[in-house]
């Protein structure tokens, strides 16, 4: 849960202010368009860093420990200069949380074999919480501490320390403890490229992230351009957000328990598909509604992650799925936010932008009705029994 509250601060205490960044800086709408896919280009290209050669002759809370510092440094660096340190900052806190996102569901999967579907949301309540409060108190902590964007997002580098000082004590007691072993690494991976299944679950993963990270980067601007302060705009990102905490917490408890979760896809779906759509044919009606129907959407991220872990055959095929999903995953994920900001600057309005996502939303129902639907031999019946 430490390592949870420390991995969204870094990207959603940025869209608030990018009005204020773009005026000190200089950015054109691309450049911070570009600075809003970075980290899920690094989230991709990164992920495999969390399993890789040397991060497996280690313990997970060492390799925990160490992407963490290095989240916690780049946060702290990328506010301190002009754009080359907030890129190159940005790049770092990117590829330290890829790492972390991968190496995170080892760790649940070793730890809660028969909790997952309680464990995860829990994990992803928190994740959410973490966003929520970056993205409304980015702009109004930046107002009463440097009066430009850099206080605001420099400070949310302080939940880093916070679980580097529990993770600590972490370190040393369980420093011998390697991750499980994976026999016949390549071989897995080789089985997973073939797996219609493992790419079902790496596309619902990717296009799922594609629609969040592209509202992450977005849908303040979106409000500012209708005539919102930042403030305002922030906090109904933070709106969108926190909704997704009880929402991504009780529909997984309610519709989501066991190993097939094609009830969660289609709820999630259909809920987004009402948030996107309204926002598309009418922004200015109802507002306050359709960000509240994106962010109950936003429960399939729980969805996504439970299905990378049941999907998973075996505790040694977890981390192979995890990293194949979320490298694929936030590959794609990073076309979302540059798409939007494409479409929105050519078409000068938000209408077909969120068209677009709500196109992407009904692609991901489908596609998450196959990766939903449990199999032969992804749990032994020890583990079915508990779930």
């Amino acid at each position: 849960m430490a390592v949870a509250a420390s991995l969204r601060p870094a990207l959603t205490s940025l869209p608030p202010q990018i009005q204020s960044i773009r005026a000190d800086l200089g950015l054109s709408l691309g450049a911070i368009s570009l600075l809003t896919s970075i980290p899920l280009l690094c989230f991709g290209a990164a992920a495999p860093l969390g399993i890789s050669r040397q991060a497996r002759s280690r313990s997970p809370e060492t390799v925990i420990f160490f992407f963490l510092a290095m989240l916690t440094f780049a946060s702290g660096v990328r506010v301190l200069s002009g754009w080359p340190l907030l890129f190159f900052g940005t790049v770092v806190t990117g590829i330290a949380i890829a790492a972390l996102n991968v190496i995170v569901p080892v760790v649940i999967k070793r730890d809660f074999p028969t909790k997952i579907t309680t464990i995860m949301p829990v994990y992803t309540s928190v994740l959410a919480i973490a966003a929520t409060i970056s993205a409304a108190l980015s702009v109004p902590i930046s107002n009463a501490t440097t009066h430009n964007w850099r206080g605001g997002i420099g400070f949310f580098a302080v939940p880093g320390v916070l679980a580097l000082a529990l993770w600590a004590p972490l370190v040393y007691h369980r420093r011998h403890d390697a991750l499980p072993k994976i026999t016949g690494h390549a071989h897995i991976n080789r089985a997973l490229r073939r797996d219609p299944i493992a790419w079902a679950v790496t596309l619902f993963f990717g296009i799922q992230s594609a629609t969040f990270y592209s509202i992450v980067a977005w849908l303040p601007k979106t409000f500012i351009d209708a005539g919102y302060s930042p403030t305002r705009a922030g906090a109904m990102l933070a709106l969108s957000t926190a909704i997704s905490i009880p929402s991504s917490f009780l529909l997984p408890m309610l519709l989501g328990r066991g190993h097939d979760q094609r009830r969660m896809v289609f709820v999630t779906a259909a809920i987004s598909l009402a948030g996107f759509l309204g926002m598309s044919i009418a922004p200015t009606s109802t507002p306050l509604l359709w960000v509240l129907f994106i962010g109950i959407g936003q429960a399939s991220f729980p969805t996504s992650l439970v299905m990378m872990t049941l999907r998973a055959r075996s505790v040694e095929e977890t981390g192979p799925l995890s990293s194949m999903t979320q490298g694929f995953g936030y590959l794609i994920a990073a076309i979302g936010p540059i798409a939007i900001g494409l479409v929105n600057q050519h078409s000068k309005s938000w209408t077909l932008a969120y068209a677009l996502l709500a196109g992407a939303v009904v692609f991901q129902f489908f596609i998450g009705l196959k990766a939903a639907r449990p199999r032969i031999g992804e749990v032994d019946h020890r583990e079915l029994s508990n779930v």
